[in-house]
């Protein structure tokens, strides 16, 4: 549903959990995820204490946005993979094909169009995240396993506002967009998800879990959210 606050109009999702999480998406939108009992009053009483910082964050993500051209997918255009620059180099051919030759992507399409390279080029990114992810998530098994937690499966997910997801049963939703970062973003990312089968707020038990695995995690966090992918 839409709350109406004076930061505007904002997401509410109530969840069964005892505190209120705000969140301000690259976008701008802010979503609030509630407990079931909360009422509006008191939510919004919240909102108006996080005022500053929700404002810091939307100035952050709109500056960051306005840097960010749309990609291109024609010879000498630059795109990221696993975080280290990769140029693409297109050339016509009949038989389509990706492939990486160091820092060049070297691409052969039917017609050299951009949308025939876009097309390729996703499709490549998309196979090399099944294969980053799955081999990421296979070194969980055994800590999955002494925790009595399911053994986490990958779900590859296109989500425009988030990098990933958790489900109770295992399944550990990626963004495939998420495999042009670098490598310590994609561990952090993972790490934080597979703490959600433990814990599934962003309670003190979740976040004491995400320091014991990853100490660093609010710097890599912030590196991640100022990434230009």
């Amino acid at each position: 549903m839409t709350l109406h606050s004076s930061i505007g109009p904002c997401v509410l999702k109530r969840k069964r959990r005892r505190t209120l999480a705000i969140s301000v998406l690259p976008d701008g939108a802010v979503e609030v995820v509630a407990p079931v009992g909360a009422s509006e009053d008191a939510i919004r009483e919240k909102l108006e204490k996080k005022t500053r910082w929700i404002l810091r964050q939307r100035r952050a993500f709109a500056a960051l946005n306005a840097k960010r051209p749309p990609r291109r997918y024609r010879t000498g255009a630059t795109h990221r993979y696993l975080g280290r620059q990769v140029r693409l180099k297109v050339t016509v051919g009949a038989e389509q094909s990706v492939k990486l030759r160091g820092a060049s992507l070297c691409v052969v399409s039917r017609t050299g169009s951009e949308k025939s390279v876009a097309v390729l080029v996703s499709g490549w990114m998309r196979a090399r995240a099944k294969e980053q992810f799955a081999r990421r998530l296979k070194g969980w098994r055994t800590w999955c396993a002494e925790r009595e937690l399911p053994e986490p499966r990958l779900r590859l997910l296109s989500m425009p506002k988030r990098w990933g997801s958790a489900h109770k049963n295992g399944t550990v939703a990626l963004n495939p967009e998420l495999v042009r970062a670098p490598s310590v973003c994609i561990d952090y990312v993972i790490a934080h998800e597979l703490c959600h089968l433990k814990h599934p707020q962003h309670g003190k038990a979740f976040h004491a879990e995400l320091d014991r695995l990853c100490p660093n995690w609010k710097g890599v966090k912030l590196r991640l959210e100022s990434l230009d992918l």
